[in-house]
């Protein structure tokens, strides 16, 4: 919300709850203080290293996620039942190292550490107390899968979006969207969306994308 009257406005019309306004307030102080407690074992350690004095920074408890069961498949560090979403830029599934970034009123949005958007290089000083720890839950490998994206490259030629979906048939992934593009070089891109259940089961996929006659490279999008 923009301001506290719109939280106020949109609790008396029934769009957001008066609890859950008050659990996503817990959340977001449960928070600020570890980060405070950070900041001053920093300080003091610093001090410490100045005065000459050997110091052992020790680990909070809450720095090191434990697997368990989550609604999301994800566990983020230091926030219980928080709103989990997957970006679309790098469509992460279980089994890739991952990390989480607390958005504006849309929860924590989950990221592969290898996303540019992820780059500790690219984040803003004033947004790094926003990136957070995740980790896979224990249930986080499902039947019902999560979404992903994947872009081939292929000399163009009769037949290759049949044989694509052939080739998806046969290791019974479910397919959301298949788009081909053909190039003026003679080349063609094929964009696709599945739901896998891990990153096991996508390696499988790409590996057997890959075997098609005419395809050169298979990767995943974003």
């Amino acid at each position: 919300f923009g301001a506290l009257d719109e939280l106020y406005a949109a609790i008396g019309y029934g769009g957001l709850s008066a609890q859950k306004a008050a659990g996503r307030m817990k959340e977001e102080m449960t928070r600020l203080g570890r980060l405070e407690r950070q900041r001053a074992e920093q300080e003091a350690m610093q001090a410490s290293v100045a005065a000459g004095e050997t110091v052992y920074p020790s680990t909070p408890k809450d720095s090191i996620l434990t697997p368990r069961r989550s609604n999301s498949g994800i566990i983020v560090e230091g926030l219980d039942n928080c709103m989990v979403k997957f970006s679309k830029c790098c469509t992460p599934v279980p089994g890739d190292p991952v990390v989480g970034f607390i958005t504006k009123g849309y929860g924590v949005s989950i990221h592969r550490q290898d996303c540019p958007n992820a780059d500790p290089a690219r984040r803003k000083p004033e947004e790094e107390g926003r990136w957070v720890k995740v980790a896979w839950a224990d249930n986080a490998v499902g039947e019902s899968g999560y979404r992903t994206s994947i872009e081939i490259s292929a000399k163009d030629r009769d037949g290759l979006a049949l044989d694509v979906a052939m080739a998806l048939s046969t290791v019974k992934v479910k397919v959301n969207n298949l788009s081909a593009r053909s190039q003026p070089d003679g080349y063609a891109t094929i964009y696709l969306e599945l739901a896998v259940r891990d990153q096991k089961e996508l390696a499988g996929v790409i590996n057997k994308l890959s075997q098609i006659p005419g395809v050169f490279l298979v990767k995943r999008a974003g």
